[in-house]
């Protein structure tokens, strides 16, 4: 159950950053995140309301300190991105954020079965390859190279706070997380005074942000009886769902590379189920 919780919530993490990516192209960056953190936040409240979990000052600062780690892994991937070729940065903030929870669980006590292990080490493969990574787009900069293993540290390091929450807080910390976040937005937002967006734009960001909501809570619901190394391993699969639905949908072409990734990709999803 644990595993099957996880490839679902990196399915729909995939779905959310497609449908993020398409909102980001229409509006500023930080007008889109705003609106995807609001309708998270406003999705994270109906969660609490019907799973009614415990409150506690525990559950509320790994809450927050979640939100604010993954904030920090967001913006610095808006600026690799920026700076940067996309096949370095987004492929390695990919990398780094598998394998933090990995590294995480195994200190704290996980002990994967071997065929899991195998799975483990296939997934940061697959993840580079179904990306596009490539190393040499970086040239001499090694900026692009701190930028996205700082998006990655970010995005891990969010995943693993969020799984340290008591598992009767239900979805207290998801909401505690998206108002830190929101909270440090609303600020952002009034300092760089971006454009409105449009109401089909605000439409596609909300969705994107209550799929992301939705894929925290399913991570966060299989962290319960699934240990962490493994779960967070599955979740990282994430960017295969992106890549798809860019070639369904974007008429985006698959290169052999990103083909041999998909592959590995279901291959350690199979290995870690």
């Amino acid at each position: 159950m644990p595993a099957l919780l996880a490839i679902a919530s990196a399915c729909t993490f995939g779905v959310a950053d497609f449908i993020g990516g398409l909102a980001t192209r229409r509006a500023a960056v930080v007008a889109v995140t705003l609106i995807t953190n609001l309708a998270g936040a406003a999705l994270a409240v109906v969660l609490v309301v019907v799973i009614d979990g415990a409150w506690s000052f525990e559950t509320v600062a790994w809450g927050a300190a979640g939100g604010l780690a993954g904030l920090a892994g967001l913006l610095l991937l808006y600026q690799g991105l920026a700076e940067g070729p996309n096949r370095l940065v987004s492929p390695l903030s990919a990398v780094v954020a598998a394998a933090v929870p990995v590294i995480v669980g195994v200190v704290l006590g996980d002990r994967p079965a071997t065929i899991a292990i195998v799975g483990i080490c296939v997934v940061p493969i697959a993840v580079w390859l179904v990306a596009g990574g490539d190393i040499a787009s970086a040239g001499a900069s090694r900026r692009p190279l701190a930028l996205g293993v700082g998006a990655g540290l970010g995005f891990g390091t969010f995943f693993v706070l969020l799984a340290q929450t008591p598992d009767d807080a239900g979805a207290v910390p998801l909401l505690t997380a998206r108002a830190t976040s929101v909270t440090v937005l609303l600020a952002a937002t009034l300092v760089t005074r971006p454009p409105t967006p449009s109401r089909s734009t605000v439409g596609i960001a909300a969705v994107a942000g209550a799929l992301d909501m939705a894929a925290n809570g399913l991570f966060l619901w299989s962290t319960l009886d699934g240990d962490l190394a493994i779960v967070g391993a599955l979740v990282s699969l994430f960017p295969a769902t992106t890549v798809l639905l860019a070639v369904i949908f974007l008429n985006e072409r698959l290169d052999r590379r990103q083909a041999l990734g998909l592959a590995l990709a279901v291959t350690a999803a199979a290995l870690l189920s």
